[in-house]
């Protein structure tokens, strides 16, 4: 037996010599079993001790400081005496502070400038002083508990404003079990810069920040999700979040699902594939379809060629919705509809660049069809060039339809007939149906279509 401290867990019985570690004297405590070195750095008990000095001034319990620093409440009550040369209290919060107590701060005038670290240092305790009641009354007035007069509150947040007082979120996080912060995983965001007309990321991401505003929450942002398995975990499974935002098929399925399968309250939006415990919040891909049919089938074009990619939820969706469109009118859709893949990864200029064959082969085609449904913006909008390209007139010759009523790249009189997708919308109702989803509402309630416009332009009806 020593009278050695274990800096594992602060426990000074029951140090037990353990063998040698690389030729020094190694110890095991007999408290949480550990083994030790001394001075060999795997114990760092004044930076743990120091940090818990600094939780219990922001306001945390014995046990939440325990739960934070994976030590045990006894623990903490063992440091709260030693500093104060008490004895440990076997039941309760540390009656006195984890550190020595220091003098009053001196009083801080409201317009005095604060330094950085005079603001990091201010505590709850700082902010009762000031204003002359308990630390529990503070602590009630910044969770809006409890009965308090209108003097009180005055006073309360006065001394707030003057000592530059920010309540400590990690603390309110634990308390209530949300940070009130919803991750997003988003696709589209290296290309904001080049403008609207390359990306819709932009009007999604404005509807969710609207949806998060309203709702007093904050976004975090991730950055891609290959970065997201840190030693073998998922980044977003690390308590920062109270819910997943996933913009498309921004992420693989099996990590989908795995983040799901771990409680993850998860909505996707613009898709609507999504494992059976996932929320959608989605445009109508299908109806969207029949739309377009139907208002080509309205100006006599029976012969429409499709093309367009297979491998996205929505783009499945659309495929599937021109098919069931064509065959309610009787009209073939077989020889007529071209599909590709697009390969992770991959730009949308590189899509459009490798597609270019594609697109060549169906104008190819021209003189057998008089409407092609192009189910991506921008190459609806590289057809019609393509088209005119070959001396064939568009719409006359040919009609084409595109999707997403992005902003075109051909002149404004030669503009596309699209379908307008509510993307602001989906992003606020994204959020709305999230954070349902953490507050327990069933999945069912979560998963959500929102109707799509038909925009028609001069591709289908000319300028006249």
């Amino acid at each position: 037996m020593t009278d050695r401290i274990c800096p594992q867990c602060g426990n000074d019985t029951r140090q037990v010599k353990a063998g040698l570690n690389n030729g020094r004297q190694q110890y095991q405590c007999g408290a949480c079993k550990r083994r030790y070195t001394p001075g060999g750095g795997r114990g760092l008990p004044a930076d743990v001790r120091r940090r818990a000095a600094e939780l219990q001034a922001q306001g945390a319990t014995t046990s939440q400081i325990a739960v934070l620093l994976n030590v045990t409440p006894r623990t903490v009550r063992k440091w709260a005496a030693r500093a104060t040369g008490g004895d440990v209290d076997s039941s309760g919060p540390p009656a006195q502070p984890l550190a020595p107590q220091r003098s009053p701060s001196p009083p801080v005038e409201a317009s005095a400038s604060v330094s950085a670290d005079s603001r990091r240092s201010v505590t709850i305790r700082d902010v009762a002083e000031r204003a002359k009641v308990a630390a529990s009354t503070v602590s009630n007035y910044l969770n809006d508990k409890g009965g308090m007069n209108a003097g009180t509150r005055r006073r309360i947040q006065e001394a707030i404003e003057s000592l530059h007082f920010t309540p400590s979120a990690l603390i309110r996080s634990i308390r209530k079990r949300r940070t009130r912060i919803l991750g997003v995983v988003a696709f589209g965001l290296l290309n904001i810069d080049e403008g609207a007309a390359y990306s819709i990321a932009a009007p999604i991401l404005a509807g969710i920040n609207e949806g998060a505003e309203a709702a007093g929450h904050n976004i975090l942002l991730y950055t891609s999700w290959q970065s997201m398995e840190p030693h073998g975990g998922l980044l977003f499974l690390d308590g920062h979040i109270d819910g997943l935002i996933v913009v498309g098929s921004t992420l693989p399925e099996p990590i989908l699902a795995r983040a799901a399968a771990a409680g993850l309250p998860i909505t996707v939006l613009l898709g609507r594939h999504v494992p059976e415990n996932v929320g959608y919040v989605n445009a109508d891909n299908i109806g969207a379809m029949h739309k377009i049919v139907d208002h080509l089938v309205s100006l006599g074009r029976t012969r429409i060629g499709y093309f367009g990619p297979l491998s996205d939820s929505n783009y499945v969706d659309r495929y599937q919705g021109f098919r069931d469109a064509m065959a309610a009118y009787g009209l073939k859709w077989e020889d007529t509809a071209m599909q590709f893949k697009i390969q992770p990864g991959e730009t949308w200029q590189v899509q459009v660049d490798t597609t270019n064959a594609g697109l060549a082969h169906l104008a190819s085609q021209a003189d057998h069809l008089d409407a092609m449904v192009i189910p991506i913006w921008v190459m609806a909008t590289n057809m019609v060039r393509t088209l005119r390209a070959r001396s064939l007139r568009v719409p006359e010759d040919v009609a084409v339809v595109g999707f997403d009523d992005m902003p075109v790249q051909i002149q404004p009189e030669e503009g596309l007939t699209t379908i307008r997708q509510p993307l602001r919308q989906i992003g606020r109702v994204g959020v709305e149906r999230l954070l349902a989803l953490i507050e327990g509402a069933p999945v069912s309630e979560c998963r959500v279509t929102l109707p799509v416009e038909l925009v028609v332009r001069a591709s289908t009806v000319g300028m006249g």
